[in-house]
């Protein structure tokens, strides 16, 4: 029984994945990574690891595949979002506390990758007993709705590639009419 003085606080949780049947695909030229950076771990290490002290902006690209030609204004590439200056303007303050952002440049417009570094098991967040796999596929995974409260966006141990988060996020993506990115209330691999 709800308690009259106390409100429900409810928290769902999503699984982000890029919207690329409407939009462009952003990547990065690896020789470009490499001639700027020195090395790819960016590209290739999805642990979350923090970058910003010694980054150098890098130019991202957007490929066609099977999508219209549209470039979106919120993506997801790898384990990283990728914000347009709208979408960083709008989400700076939301998702600053919980990660970093990383300038990119795309034909002269600013764009952001956002690097995640709060991670589930860090809060103790991610429910015991929860987590099951097939093979090396995630195909069960529960979080503490309590222990995830007022964190946008997060990533777990496992599955360091994949970006989740709350209800709040994706309020705030849908308010200010963000587009490029899907929402799927399926947390695992399948």
């Amino acid at each position: 029984m709800k308690s009259a003085n106390k409100p429900e606080f409810n928290v769902e949780f999503y699984q982000l994945s890029p919207d690329y049947s409407d939009y462009m695909s952003p990547n990065f030229d690896i020789d470009e990574v490499e001639d700027k950076r020195g090395d790819d771990d960016f590209v290739i290490d999805t642990r979350p690891i923090k970058y910003a002290d010694d980054w150098v902006p890098l130019e991202i690209q957007f490929s066609i595949d099977d999508a219209v030609p549209a470039i979106p204004t919120l993506s997801k590439w790898r384990n990283y979002l990728v914000l347009h200056e709208s979408a960083y303007q709008a989400l700076e303050r939301v998702l600053g506390p919980f990660g970093e952002f990383l300038p990119c440049t795309h034909q002269g417009t600013k764009f952001y990758l956002f690097n995640p570094l709060t991670i589930a098991e860090d809060l103790s967040a991610v429910v015991p007993g929860s987590v099951s796999k097939n093979g090396n596929l995630l195909s069960g995974i529960e979080f503490d709705k309590d222990k995830m409260k007022g964190v946008p966006v997060f990533r777990s141990k496992e599955s360091y590639i994949t970006i989740y988060c709350t209800d709040a996020f994706k309020d705030v993506v849908e308010a200010e009419k963000l587009d490029g990115l899907l929402f799927s209330t399926n947390l695992t691999h399948y």
